[in-house]
Formats: C-alpha cells, sequence, structure tokens
C-alpha cells in the first residue's frame, strides 16, 4: 500500500506500525520508551551540582527515597512534594490577618439586628404576632407601610414582650440585649475550608 507524503503525519505514522509491533513485543507499553523518557526529565530536575551531575541526581534520589520509607511508619505525614491545605482541619471561621475594632452608627446596629432577628426559627411567632398588630392597629395601610412600622417599632415591643414573659427561652432573654457596639472584622477569614480577603 501506498501513502502519500502528506499522510505521514507522526501520530498517524505512529497507529500504522502499532499493530505490528503489539505482535512483535508484546502490550505497546512494555517496550516504549515514553515512560523512561519522563522520568528522566524528572531525575534532571534534582541536578543542583553542575560539576557533580551523576552524584547531585543520587543524593537527592536517595534522600526522597528515605523520607518516603520513613514516611509508612510515623503518624499524620505527609508525602514529599504534596502541597498541605491550611484548611484541612479548620471548618470554624477564623481571622487570619488584618483585625480592627470599630464602633458602626445605632441606625447599622439596628439594621444587623433586625435582620438576625428575621432569620431566627425562635423569633418568627412574634414577627408575625407584632405584624397582625399593626396591621389591626393600621387596618387601611399598604404592605409595604406595615413593613416600615413594623421594622420600626419591634425591636422595642420584642425586647418587651421577651421580659415580661415568663416562658421565654434562655437564648430569647438574651437576643434581647441586643449587639455590642464594638464589632472585630478581619482583612482577611478563613471558614468553611476557604480564604476570604477584603479589597478594601
Amino acid at each position: 500500500m501506498y501513502f502519500p507524503p502528506a499522510f505521514l503525519d507522526i501520530m498517524v505514522h505512529l497507529i500504522v506500525h502499532l499493530v505490528r509491533k503489539i505482535k512483535c513485543c508484546g502490550p505497546i507499553y512494555l517496550p516504549w520508551m515514553y515512560p523512561d523518557k519522563q522520568y528522566v526529565k524528572i531525575l534532571k530536575g534534582y541536578t543542583k551540582n553542575l560539576h557533580r551531575l551523576e552524584a547531585s541526581i543520587v543524593e537527592r534520589y536517595i534522600t526522597e527515597e528515605v523520607i518516603e520509607f520513613y514516611s509508612e511508619y510515623i503518624e499524620k505525614t505527609k508525602s514529599v512534594g504534596l502541597p498541605e491545605s491550611r484548611h484541612d482541619e479548620r471548618v470554624g471561621g477564623k481571622g487570619s490577618r488584618g483585625l480592627y475594632v470599630i464602633t458602626p452608627s445605632i441606625e447599622d446596629l439596628q439594621q444587623a439586628y433586625l435582620y438576625v432577628l428575621n432569620n431566627s426559627n425562635e423569633v418568627l411567632p412574634y414577627i408575625l404576632c407584632h405584624e397582625g398588630l399593626v396591621k389591626k392597629s393600621n387596618p387601611k395601610i399598604s404592605k409595604n407601610r406595615v413593613l416600615k412600622e413594623h421594622n420600626k417599632i419591634f425591636l422595642t415591643w420584642f425586647k418587651d414582650t421577651i421580659l415580661s414573659d415568663d416562658n421565654a427561652s434562655e437564648m430569647l432573654r438574651k437576643v434581647t440585649d441586643g449587639p455590642k457596639r464594638n464589632v472585630l472584622t478581619w482583612q482577611g477569614y478563613n471558614i468553611n475550608k476557604y480564604s476570604f480577603h477584603t479589597k478594601a
């Protein structure tokens, strides 16, 4: 069979001879030199002393073999060359850099406090009850106006209601104290195996 010159691309040329080579030599991965050539590249990377190439390669190869051998007998060790994650044993949050203490305005604190209460399942019945009271006292106002009135007076009403209720849980009594004035901020924070950094 005759092939045109353009057909003899290197990849096609290799495939043409694969069947005959398998018949002569067995599985193709046994006689091929590609893995050996790749490993030679790794060994060349061990070279640090250009005047003693072979000795430098042997020394670093033996060092790595010894460390790998001993790592099997030492608990909680990592293989040579594998980077370690700083998040492996940290799921909870922890600040990493740039600690500052700020004092936000009262409006910002109340907005954050209201956000926490609105997303608490234990506070939800009190929220619905207060919205019902606002609607009952002003039956003709719109939903947006009800929400504004609710957000405006809910914190005071909630505190008075919890303090006067003997059956309120301990968590609700602690929540009524409100947030602290001083807030810790971080420029870097590690949580849930991720790192977050602020731009400004």
